[in-house]
C-alpha cells in the first residue's frame, strides 16, 4: 500500500513533460473553491483533481435527481437522492486520497462566505445560470480579497469562458447587473453577457429558457469541454505560464461550429453592439422578458 506522497507522485507521473515535478507540487499545494457541484461544478472538481490540484473548497445544498444524469458528473442511478457535495468529495478523495477537501453543505451566502474563500487561490464559478445574487456576492468578495474568478458557461455545444481579475473590470460592469433589478432582469443580463453572440445562436433553440422554472437547454458534452478549458486556464494561472485574457475579453470554443474565438467587448455591458444583441436575445427568450 502506497503512502500519500508516493501515491500522489505515481498517480500524476504521466503529467511530466507537460507539468514539471516542481510545478506539480505547486498545484498540489493550491486551493480552488467551487460553488456548486452540478453540471459544471462536478466535472470541474474531477478534472482539477485528475490534474493534481490538492486542495478544494466545495459547496452545494442540493441532492442529485434523475434529470441531472445527462450532464452532472456525480449523477448516477446509485446517487439519486444523495448530497451532491458529499458525493463529489468522495470522488475527489478516490482520485487523490491525500487531497484536502473542505465541504460546505449549503448554499454560499453571507454567513459562510469568508469560510468559503479562506486560503483560496482561485474561484471557479459553477453556480446555476440563474443564481445571480450568489454569484455577485462571491465575485465581489473575491475581488476585495485579491482572488481571481474563472467562469465557464456551457452554451449549446460550446463553452464560453471569461476570467475576472481582482484589479480589472468587475462583474456588474461586465454584465450590466445593478441593484434594484428583478431576479429575471439580472439573469437576462448575465445570459446576454455570455450568450448574446456566437455560433450557437444558429443551432440552439432558446425559446424554453425560463428563470421561473429554471429551464435551460444543456448537455454534458458542453460541460466536459468547459471543464477542460477552465482547468487549463487555472493551471496556467497558478503556474504563471501565461497571463489570462481578463474580461472584457470573452472566449468561446464551439467544436460543433468548428470555431474558437476570443472577442474584446470594450466597455462591457455598455458596449453599443452588446446592448443591441441584448434586445435581440430578449426576443428569442420570451419567458425572460421583464
Amino acid at each position: 500500500m502506497l503512502d500519500g506522497d508516493s501515491f500522489y507522485d505515481k498517480a500524476f507521473s504521466r503529467n511530466l513533460g507537460l507539468i514539471s515535478k516542481q510545478e506539480q507540487e505547486q498545484l498540489r499545494n493550491s486551493r480552488v473553491a467551487i460553488p456548486g457541484m452540478g453540471g459544471m461544478g462536478g466535472v470541474h472538481a474531477a478534472t482539477l483533481a485528475r490534474t493534481g490540484i490538492g486542495r478544494f473548497t466545495i459547496a452545494d445544498f442540493d441532492a442529485f435527481d434523475v434529470h441531472n444524469i445527462n450532464r452532472q458528473f456525480g449523477a448516477f442511478e446509485s446517487t439519486v437522492g444523495m448530497d451532491k457535495a458529499q458525493v463529489m468529495r468522495k470522488m475527489i478523495l478516490d482520485i487523490n486520497p491525500s487531497a484536502d477537501v473542505t465541504l460546505i453543505n449549503e448554499a454560499v451566502g453571507h454567513n459562510n462566505l469568508e469560510a468559503f474563500l479562506d486560503g483560496v487561490d482561485v474561484v471557479v464559478d459553477a453556480l446555476d445560470v440563474f443564481a445571480i445574487q450568489a454569484r455577485r456576492l462571491i465575485f465581489n468578495r473575491a475581488r476585495e480579497m485579491g482572488i481571481p474568478v474563472i467562469s465557464v458557461g456551457p452554451v449549446g455545444f460550446s463553452a464560453v469562458s471569461f476570467v475576472f481579475s481582482p484589479t480589472g473590470m468587475g462583474f456588474d460592469e461586465f454584465t450590466g447587473v445593478q441593484d434594484g433589478m428583478s431576479e429575471k432582469e439580472m439573469a437576462m443580463r448575465f445570459i446576454a453577457a455570455i450568450a448574446a453572440q456566437g455560433p450557437h445562436l444558429k443551432y440552439m433553440k432558446l425559446g424554453g429558457v425560463d428563470a421561473g422554472t429554471g429551464a435551460a437547454p444543456s448537455v454534458g458534452i458542453a460541460c466536459q469541454i468547459g471543464a477542460g478549458v477552465a482547468a487549463l486556464e487555472i493551471v496556467c494561472m497558478l503556474l504563471g505560464r501565461r497571463a489570462p485574457k481578463y474580461v472584457p475579453w470573452i472566449t468561446q470554443f464551439d467544436p460543433y461550429a468548428r470555431t474558437y474565438k476570443s472577442r474584446y467587448r470594450r466597455g462591457g455591458a455598455k458596449n453599443l453592439m452588446h446592448r443591441l444583441r441584448l434586445k435581440v436575445l430578449q426576443r428569442m427568450m420570451p419567458a425572460m422578458r421583464s
